[in-house]
């Protein structure tokens, strides 16, 4: 009996660690999807480092706004491959089980939004 009870303490705070990892995997998904809206409509009308800025810092916020405490060290960077641009957000999920640190990834990448008029 006196084995059983760290050994259930030990699965209970896995099972909390893991869904703390997925909710966190959720908020930087969300977060870098949040950039890359920003990043492809900005991307056609202003240059390069200005909506680099304004995307990240719109997934910084929103990592601010939904779960602040649950990424550790986050890093926001901006991804501009021609026609494609978006935001990645890497960072680690929360600890919960010592010595169990998780890292975590959102990338979310789009065409450009740009008018082009139809040519008859």
């Amino acid at each position: 009996m006196a084995l059983l009870t760290p050994l259930l303490v030990l699965l209970i705070m896995l099972v909390v660690q893991f869904a703390m990892y997925y909710h966190a995997q959720h908020i930087a998904v969300a977060a870098a999807q949040a950039g890359a809206r920003v990043a492809r409509t900005e991307a056609a009308d202003v240059p390069a480092a200005d909506w680099r800025a304004e995307a990240t810092a719109k997934a910084d916020r929103y990592i601010g706004d939904l779960g602040p405490r649950l990424l550790d060290e986050p890093q926001t960077a901006a991804i501009d491959d021609g026609d494609q641009v978006g935001v990645e957000v890497s960072a680690h999920a929360v600890q919960v089980v010592p010595f169990l640190r998780l890292p975590v990834r959102g990338r979310s990448v789009g065409p450009i939004e740009r008018f082009e008029p139809d040519v008859p």
